[in-house]
């Protein structure tokens, strides 16, 4: 190892769950690459927090999902940085720059980065540059703000460690190194390393739900629709049971790891030519032609520990092939094709200078890896680099909709219920959109077994303490889904007091009104414990939401809000709905306040020396816009305003 490679090393560490941090903690690996670091780019739980010293610099690319929480691959991580004994000085030494990937339509935007920043400097470790907080939600996306920050980031980079007298950075066209390539299980490394080289991913494949411990099988029960024929969209009612005893609460999650149909696959084989090797065994082989202390601690991915894995299998079972690429998969296949305008085409949509061509090129009209490999047909690609060109196939997580007495089948197994909407719909350019999870899912026959793992850090509360408060649930489309694995819970555990006051919104009361038979049901057995609000959009001439409602009901707002104390939980859609919705409950409570105001002015007949009533009991006052913000900012520091969008 030279001394170059000895004094820069960087590591890039990242926490996510769709992957985009990924992504992004790549794209940063090959800046560092570029600027002669020896890079190691993994998911934040592949390491211990001693490992930074190791390493001449770190950067983190971390997300915030449910509540403010860490992504599930960042939680051991985050959790070893809180414990007491760890002192002031304990990451002294260590330098680190951070991406914060949040979105503002989320109460808690981007603290997830924003604690791991204030801990990380509690600990000593010296931030080099300004963190980049980027926002889904704005006008350029995630991408606007990080480009600005990554060439901000460079510069900070050559400062502090400026390159040798004689040593240039390596140029953009200039390819770099895979670390990882896949080879048969017969070859021999030399024959290996042939291959040509690629700007493709820096870690191993993550692992499929089927490959962790956590992970357990359901049967499926039920698949059935439950929507009319004719109705714009599909939506099915899944029924799991398990096999084992799982225990799980009101606004847990279940994961599933799709597969890719065969007909995309064969296709995908045919169109690179990869017939001759795709059912042949295959493993994945470290490309370092030197041993690297530093990252001695990192390990493969349990993907490969199976005992006969084929390019087939990867291609079904762990690459997302459908998947609508990032800026990174252009740049990547560039270096695969022989016409020189393809190439230029594809390197254009890198250019931060041509966000907007990417935008409408990729994102709007959702255009699929298989369609522009289609498309640009001169590209061929090299099947030993499929991992580090092709993203990893990610769990989709679906919310519970089962609680209480749902939770189990007569024979006292444990029953878990989905609401999902099956995703296909014709994009700008006319072409029909499906989504890989929920297609898989919907022709899945019945008595399939599969594999799943649960998810908790959108958990709304624990059962049965949370069972007597009251709650304020607001909801569209499948965003009911939790919400009725809370009112089942309460209605199996709760207290007299516990009331639920329910808003939801949907196109049709005949079409997508869901469960609304059980709400019937449950306020004819238990009176006064639950209030259905629902918004029709579709049922009239003009659009009603549950934004509409929520104003129309203010007085309930009012006494659900500052009178019995309840839990605010939004779900449904991110963007215009969770803004819509805080937007509308701000509105009732100035209302409200404003109403009780002038009541107070009204003389009074009571008898002298009578004392004024009051609504505001010891809640903060509210006279405008601005306390009734304040006001639902602290219902969020306590826990009080969860918000569950996707």
């Amino acid at each position: 190892m030279s001394a170059l490679d000895r004094d820069r090393s960087a590591l890039v560490l990242y926490g996510t769950e769709t992957g985009t941090s990924q992504d992004l903690a790549e794209e940063v690996g090959r800046t560092l690459e570029r600027l002669h670091f020896n890079t190691d780019v993994v998911g934040l739980d592949a390491v211990k927090y001693h490992h930074l010293h190791e390493y001449s610099f770190t950067a983190f690319v971390i997300a915030t999902t449910g509540q403010g929480d860490f992504p599930e691959n960042a939680r051991k991580f985050w959790t070893s940085l809180l414990k007491k004994k760890l002192a002031p000085t304990t990451l002294v030494g260590v330098d680190y720059a951070l991406v914060g990937l949040g979105d503002t339509s989320y109460p808690k935007f981007n603290w997830a980065a924003r604690k791991l920043d204030k801990r990380l400097r509690q600990l000593g470790a010296a931030e080099m540059l300004e963190p980049c907080e980027a926002d889904e939600q704005g006008d350029e996306g995630t991408d606007g703000a990080f480009l600005g920050w990554l060439q901000l980031f460079r510069d900070a980079i050559l400062k502090n460690f400026a390159l040798p007298e004689g040593i240039e950075p390596i140029p953009n066209d200039v390819l770099l190194p895979s670390k990882w390539r896949l080879g048969k299980v017969s070859q021999g490394l030399d024959e290996q390393m042939s291959v040509p080289t690629t700007n493709g991913s820096h870690a191993p494949l993550p692992s499929r739900a089927e490959a962790t411990s956590e992970s357990f099988p359901v049967v499926l029960d039920i698949n059935q629709r439950v929507t009319p024929t004719d109705h714009w969209q599909d939506v099915r009612f899944l029924s799991l049971r398990a096999l084992g005893k799982i225990d799980y609460m009101p606004g847990d999650a279940i994961a599933i790891s799709p597969r890719n149909m065969p007909t995309d696959v064969e296709s995908l084989i045919k169109r690179m030519s990869w017939e001759g090797v795709a059912d042949t065994p295959i493993r994945l082989v470290s490309t370092r032609s030197h041993a690297n202390a530093a990252s001695s601690h990192l390990s493969t991915s349990p993907v490969f520990n199976r005992p006969r894995l084929t390019l087939r299998d990867l291609l079904t079972e762990y690459l997302d092939i459908n998947a609508i690429p990032r800026r990174s998969f252009f740049g990547c296949i560039a270096n695969y094709t022989t016409d020189s305008m393809h190439g230029e085409r594809l390197l254009e949509f890198t250019d931060p200078q041509y966000l907007d061509e990417y935008f409408d090129y990729a994102t709007r009209p959702r255009r699929s890896i298989l369609e522009i490999l289609q498309e640009f047909d001169s590209v061929h690609l090299p099947w030993q680099e499929v991992t580090n060109i092709f993203p990893p196939m990610r769990p989709r997580q679906f919310s519970i909709a089962s609680g209480g007495t749902l939770e189990t089948t007569d024979e006292g197994a444990t029953k878990i219920e989905l609401l999902v909407a099956i995703v296909k719909y014709r994009t700008v350019i006319k072409r029909i959109r499906e989504g890989v999870c929920t297609r898989y899912l919907a022709q899945l026959p019945i008595g399939t077994t599969l594999q799943v793992s649960l998810k908790t850090e959108g958990r709304f509360s624990r059962t049965p303490e949370s069972a007597g408060k009251s709650h304020l649930l607001i909801g569209a489309g499948t965003g009911i889904a939790p919400h009725r694995a809370l009112i089942h819970e309460k209605t199996a555990y709760g207290q007299a007091s516990s009331k639920t006051a329910l808003f939801f919104g949907c196109r049709n009361e005949k079409s997508d009104f869901f469960f609304q038979e059980e709400w019937t049901a449950i306020q004819a057995q238990n009176p006064g414990a639950l209030e259905v609000t629902p918004a029709f959009s579709r049922d009239q001439k003009g659009k009603v939401y549950v934004q509409d409602r929520i104003r129309e009901r203010s007085d309930l707002i009012w006494e659900y809000l500052r009178e019995r104390q309840a839990t605010i939980v939004v779900c449904g859609s991110s963007g215009a709905m969770p803004k819509a919705v805080r937007q509308a409950l701000v509105d009732a409570l100035v209302e409200q306040a404003l109403r009780r105001i002038e009541q107070r002015k009204e003389p009074r007949t009571g008898s002298i020396g009578e004392e004024d009533e009051t609504d505001e009991d010891d809640e903060e006052p509210i006279k405008n816009a601005e306390d009734a913000e304040r006001y639902l900012a602290r219902l969020e520091k306590d826990n009080r305003y969860k918000q569950e969008t996707w």
